[in-house]
Order: C-alpha cells, then structure tokens, then sequence
C-alpha cells in the first residue's frame, strides 16, 4: 500500500524533504505555537450506538479548545447531545446554535475551551438512544481561552449536489480557526480542487475539515460528494488568542477575588509584567518553591522564564509543549483501506512505536508529543477493512526547533 504524505501549508523552510523513488515521498514542518492557533491532533469516535460508545483521545494538553463535530445517521426523531464530559472534568457546551439536520441527519458541534490537561476519555450523552452515530473530535492550540466562540453557522435541507458546501462562516479577527462538518446522502470523496480547508476525516462517508484562516472574511468547505445528494452542514470559527496572555482564569468582581491573566500571571494580579519575570528566575534557581504550571506542571526552568518574559511583552503565554509535527498524506489507492497508523522512532531504521491511540480516519495528524531540539523520524502504516496492515513506509526525519 503506498502512501504520499505532502505539506499542506505552502511553507518552504521545512526540515523534512521528500524522498523520491520510495514508498512513502514525504515533505514534513515542525512549527512552534507562537501566537498562531495548530492543530494539536484530530481523532474519530465511532461509529456506533450512543450512549454507550466511549471516544478514547490523545491525552489533552493544558489551555487548548477540545471541539466535538458530531453527526447522527437515523430519521429525525429529536434526539439531541445532552452534554459531552471528560474523565480529567472540562466543561463542554454547544458552539452556539450550531445543531443542522435533513430527513435523515443531523450535524452538531460543541466545545471545551481552556482545557485541563490529561483528559484520555469523553462521554457524550444524548437525549435518546442512537443506533448510528459518530463523532471527530480536533485539538487546537493557541486560541482565545476566555471567550473562543466567533461565529456560527448552519445549512438545513439543502437540495442535492456533487459539491455540498458548508454554510459562509464571516470572521471577525484575524487568525481565527474554523470547523466544518457536512453529513450526506452518499459518500465524500475528499475536498473539493481549489478549496482551502484540510479535510481530517471522513467517518461514516461524511465531511469533516477545518481552516486556520489569515485575513478576517468570509470562509466556506467545499467537498465531492459521489453521487450527488442532499446534505446538512455545520460550520463553527473560533478566534486565536489575543497578544499579551493566554486567557483570563480565576475569580472575578467585587470582595477580595482577583482576576489571573493566564498561566504566565504567577502572581495573580491580573497582569504579566516584571513581577512575574523575577517570580519565574526565583523558581527557575530553585530560591523559592516552584508553582508554575507554564512549561509542564509545577515544572520551572529557564524555558517557563523565558515563556513570562515574552508574555510580559505582550506576547500569546504559550504554555506546555510549543512544538508539533504536522503530517499530511494522499489517502491509499489501494481497496477497502479504513485507516492509518503513524509510527515514530529516534532512528531512520527504528525501532518505531505507534503514536496515534486509535485508527486514523483521515489524512493528517499532528504529534504534539515533540520535544525542543529532538530529531524523530516516521513511517506510516495503512490498515484495511480486514484488519490487515500494511509494512512500514520509508522513513522521513523530522527536526525539532531549539527553544
């Protein structure tokens, strides 16, 4: 089974670079956070029957927004998402009005902003038993940790076609990232030539894709659907965070509450500024107890030094790991493949351990798991509808920036 991974953000200055002739031709980029929303990692839950299916995910990080694209396949009945838990406790609710249905579907998106690290495990409970449901649940770093929500938008009853489209999502800011989701008749066979949004998974022959925009403006995903059919679509955009902190956690108002300005604000004054700096050295030297949680939990060293000052400035206060490999691939030609594993090692020749937790269903992933300075090197795997997996691919090398 051959498979192509590509660079699907235009950059030229990236370590990997392909390797023509082999199995696997791949061109990788290895991105730090800095003020600029990533993906984190996308992951399938189903399908199945809910309640009942559990969606198992990569360990959340500290401070990112969690979204749950959801799409149910059975006659409309009324049954809705209750609410969606997590075993490390984030706080979900619906990304605004953004539930879409037709006869036979309907797409629904929710979210968990400023997550708590560790959640390995989601609940989503729904008002009524579902026999055929399933849901791609995405990772984003670096976006507004207070009020993430820009815009929402849906599409119900929408007549048949071969290039079903998300409703026109018009952002406010800059640098926001979006989520569409389409649910059709048929089958989705990819983004539509020319569209910008990266397609992540297509669960149950469905549409699910997401941007990282530049400019404020109008945004939609345009997939092919095979044969033409009716659809329904859902689309959310979610604004990155704002220079200076990360958010604003912590208590509020009148009394003797006070307001933190994100993670770098180890004071809690409401502020990142020289005081925190010299609070962050005291505890980079080990002068006083470490408190922070910017760099790792309770771990302090020079990089969560380094992390206030840039905050102090008015820089995004990027916390735990500012670094991942993003991976993109040209699905397999060859039949009946339902998924993908991505292996990697510290050598081109291995050992390999596989990092994704559960079969990829669509072309991209993002191992979040990097460390800074670190050489790792990947193969890829595909598996087929009779759980058979294919040999490794060659290897590409991925180099980790230093900070």
């Amino acid at each position: 089974m051959q498979l192509i991974f590509h660079n699907a953000n235009g950059k030229k200055n990236c370590p990997g670079r392909g390797l023509a002739g082999a199995a696997l031709a791949a061109l990788l980029c290895a991105s730090s956070g800095w003020a600029q929303i990533s993906l984190v990692h996308t992951t399938n839950c189903g399908p199945g029957g809910f309640p009942g299916t559990t969606c198992t995910v990569p360990a959340t990080g500290s401070g990112n927004l969690i979204v749950i694209g959801w799409e149910m396949v059975q006659p409309s009945s009324g049954v809705t998402i209750s609410s969606i838990s997590d075993n490390a406790g984030n706080t979900y609710a619906e990304a605004g009005a953004a539930k879409s249905s037709y006869a036979s579907a309907s797409t629904d998106l929710w979210y968990a902003k400023n997550s708590k690290s560790g959640a390995t495990s989601l609940t989503i409970t729904t008002s009524g038993s579902v026999s055929l449901a399933g849901a791609v649940i995405w990772e984003f770093s670096g976006v507004d940790q207070t009020a993430p929500l820009d815009v929402t938008a849906v599409l119900n009853n929408q007549g048949s076609s071969s290039t079903p489209v998300s409703p026109t999502v018009v952002t406010t800011a800059p640098g926001d990232v979006i989520v569409a989701l389409v649910d059709v008749d048929n089958q989705i066979n990819g983004i539509a030539s020319g569209n910008a949004f990266t397609s992540d998974s297509s669960l149950m022959n469905n549409g699910f894709a997401h941007l990282i925009t530049s400019p404020a403006g109008a945004y939609f995903a345009q997939w092919n659907e095979s044969p033409a059919g009716a659809y329904t679509s859902s689309a959310v955009a979610f604004k990155a965070a704002t220079s200076g902190s990360g958010g604003t956690t912590g208590t509020s108002g009148s009394g003797n509450g006070t307001q933190s300005a994100g993670p770098c604000d180890l004071n809690s004054d409401g502020t990142v500024n020289n005081s925190d700096v010299n609070l962050a050295v005291g505890m980079a030297l080990g002068t006083s107890s470490c408190a922070a949680s910017v760099e790792g939990p309770l771990t302090c060293t020079v990089i969560t030094v380094q992390r206030v000052i840039n905050a102090s400035l008015g820089q995004t206060c990027i916390t735990y790991n500012t670094h991942a490999v993003s991976l993109n691939w040209v699905a397999s030609s060859s039949p009946n493949v339902i998924g993908y594993n991505i292996y990697r090692g510290a050598s081109s020749t291995g050992p390999f351990s596989k990092i994704n937790s559960s079969l990829i269903g669509g072309t991209s992933y993002s191992d979040g798991s990097v460390q800074a300075g670190q050489t790792y090197y990947y193969v890829a795997t595909a598996v087929n509808s009779s759980g058979q997996e294919s040999s490794y691919s060659t290897s590409i090398t991925a180099v980790i920036p230093n900070p």
